[in-house]
């Protein structure tokens, strides 16, 4: 998912527009496993102890498992407990090693969109052109500056990326230098089972966000100039849908139904899957980026950055039926896979907030990164986020170290 776009409020972003699978882009693999978090790097000093992660709320928790979170800007990303929000580990992701060197890394990522399928990650690395692959459950928290990884060259400056509902191919949006020029931006599809690129698309305008039919056969892409819809099989582009308002975010309901963020208009765009026509639009918030579906299909969510807000949408009626309040220009989502909580990174505010999907009701709150001040996670950035139910490595080590150190604390 695209980075933000720079205004008198926000950091430069204009530079390098970016999801996600977003990150980002947020993406459900048909596993189970949903996608959305963000994550951070150390730039080659020394980490902080996991311990010190600060939660801004202490009441946070939730179902077992594990969110990974893509920070945007930090070649890194944080491993964090679901049951009880803990940071168990940040860790580096896709630094080359310098050559001549191979003790040596080179520190040129920028880790902007995340996909999750089973227990593989896969990280849009925007700085060096590059996807990183990990598993996730060989993650060793004793090893977070080097955690075992492939890296796959793709085209310029990735940005989001996605995963088919059947896991055999990673698609990913290069979307090129914005120079001005020709454009640069494309799609390289990666093939999960070899980890090489077995097919890659020019486009003539630059890719943002990726999402599947349920079946897998066709892929949507968001551009600036409106949603290619794109066979899967063939790389044939069936149609582009154009008056989208520049649009950023793409999921897709079980029922085939797809949705699109309308960052002119402030609105979400409901398109057939079946005619590629759009058949309704629903007014959110100012500035709508991400979006995720339940996996029922019965509501989507919506990030409204400018309106620091989140929409929740009816697909029964096609409208707003509430509206969440969460500061710090929310960009990025991700649902638990049981589909209890909604996980919302905060663009500005370095902080990714928790909510009940049952009342909306806030449950949380945390800073990404380290460090114990309430402005610990600025710069951070969490702009992707994926879910799963199963932990992270190292996640009861950590939490008893923790639950320690406040014990300590709290007897002083």
């Amino acid at each position: 998912m695209a980075p933000r776009e720079s205004s008198s409020s926000r950091p430069a972003w204009a530079s390098r527009r970016v999801i996600t699978a977003g990150a980002a882009a947020v993406v459900l693999a048909a596993s189970g496993t949903a996608a959305a978090l963000a994550t951070q790097h150390s730039g080659g000093d020394s980490h902080v102890a996991s311990s010190k992660a600060r939660l801004a709320a202490s009441t946070c928790g939730g179902p077992a498992g594990a969110a990974y979170i893509a920070v945007a800007g930090y070649q890194a990303f944080d491993a964090v407990n679901t049951a009880n929000c803990y940071l168990v580990q940040q860790y580096n992701v896709g630094d080359s090693t310098v050559p001549g060197n191979p003790n040596d890394f080179n520190y040129d990522s920028t880790d902007e969109g995340v996909a999750m399928y089973g227990s593989t990650l896969y990280f849009a690395d925007t700085g060096n052109d590059t996807v990183a692959v990990i598993d996730s459950a060989k993650l060793n928290v004793n090893n977070y500056e080097n955690p075992a990884e492939t890296l796959v060259h793709v085209g310029f400056d990735p940005m989001s990326l996605a995963v088919t509902p059947d896991g055999s191919q990673v698609w990913v949006a290069n979307t090129g230098p914005q120079t001005g020029g020709q454009s640069l931006g494309g799609i390289s599809v990666i093939s999960a089972a070899t980890l090489k690129v077995t097919a890659s698309m020019h486009l003539p305008t630059d890719p943002r966000d990726i999402a599947f039919s349920p079946s897998g056969a066709t892929a949507y892409v968001t551009t600036s100039d409106g949603l290619w819809v794109i066979n899967t099989a063939t790389l044939h582009v069936v149609t582009v849908i154009h008056g989208l308002g520049d649009p950023e975010g793409v999921a897709v309901a079980p029922d085939g139904t797809v949705y699109v963020t309308n960052t002119v208009q402030s609105q979400v765009e409901v398109i057939s899957g079946a005619t590629n026509t759009v058949t309704d639009t629903i007014q959110v918030g100012q500035l709508p980026w991400q979006l995720v579906v339940s996996s029922d299909g019965s509501t989507v969510y919506v990030a409204d950055g400018d309106s620091d807000a989140i929409s929740v949408i009816s697909t029964a009626t096609d409208s707003v039926t509430a509206t969440i309040p969460d500061a710090g220009d929310p960009v990025s989502l991700g649902l638990t896979p049981d589909g209890s909580q909604l996980w919302v990174g905060g663009l500005t505010s370095g902080i990714v907030t928790v909510f009940d999907t049952a009342t909306n009701g806030l449950v949380g709150s945390f800073n990404v990164g380290y460090g114990q001040e309430a402005n610990s996670g600025d710069g951070e950035e969490p702009t992707g986020i994926v879910l799963t139910s199963s932990p992270t490595p190292g996640s009861e080590s950590a939490a008893a170290k923790q639950n320690a150190a406040a014990a300590k604390a709290g007897s002083r």
